[in-house]
């Protein structure tokens, strides 16, 4: 007796490497606008909205040690290591100050515009450590 030959997956394969590409490209978040972060404007007007929305959390030099760290779990992020200080991993940035974090004390801040929440990545990439 002979077995039927199952049909080749080469569909199913297209379609997983398809589904794969658009959820990475979902995790890295959008791209920042061309020269936006070194714009010593945008990394001023960051470091306002810094010192206003994060500085409480995060510290006033970004390193995760805010008046407010005592009993978060986990603990507010260092902000001038990598990723976060990182130009290359500025969309992912943007998605989590965008959307915030699960399972953690980091907000979303929909209050926050686009542009606001670049110059906030600006001003954090000119803090690298």
């Amino acid at each position: 007796m002979r077995w039927p030959q199952r049909p080749k997956p080469r569909a199913g394969i297209a379609l997983s490497t398809i589904l794969l590409g658009i959820s990475a490209c979902e995790r890295a978040g959008p791209s920042p606008p061309a020269g936006l972060l070194a714009s010593p404007a945008a990394q001023q007007a960051g470091a306002a909205l810094f010192a206003a929305h994060c500085a409480i959390c995060h510290g006033a030099n970004g390193e995760g040690r805010g008046r407010r760290r005592e009993g978060l779990n986990p603990p507010p992020a260092d902000l001038t290591l990598p990723p976060w200080s990182e130009i290359a991993e500025a969309g992912g940035t943007f998605r989590v100050i965008r959307n915030g974090v699960a399972r953690t004390a980091m907000p979303a801040w929909p209050v926050l515009n686009d542009e606001q929440i670049w110059d906030l990545i600006a001003y954090l990439s000119s803090r690298k450590s």
